[in-house]
């Protein structure tokens, strides 16, 4: 085979795919259903592979964000144990000028029931 001879089956081959002619061509118009079928499959199975990847992102980022507010409710958590303890809450009360302070004694029950 010559070079032009090879060009020229490549540009008959280009002209034929431009036409539409290329399956007839090479007699494979029996198995136009099929090669539409596989299309369709691969198709398919690009658009759900990108819809998994978007949501694999999605779920990425949703525990980021959970990550972030778990973080957060500890510190929140830690300040209301702070501000619960009774030396910090006697604290408040005198920067405050409150005369309440804990009690010296415990507290006696003075009727059972």
């Amino acid at each position: 085979m010559t070079l032009s001879s090879i060009w020229t089956a490549i540009r008959n081959t280009f002209k034929a795919l431009r036409n539409g002619e290329f399956l007839l061509r090479i007699r494979a118009d029996k198995y136009y259903m099929h090669i539409m079928y596989l299309f369709l499959l691969m198709w398919l199975t690009i658009m759900l592979s990108l819809r998994v990847d978007k949501t694999l992102a999605q779920v990425g980022e949703n525990k980021a964000a959970i990550e972030e507010l778990r973080i957060r409710h500890s510190e929140k958590e830690a300040e209301l144990v702070k501000l619960e303890s009774a030396s910090e809450t006697e604290a408040r009360l005198k920067k405050m000028g409150s005369k309440l302070a804990m009690p010296s004694v415990p507290a006696t029950i003075m009727k059972k029931k």
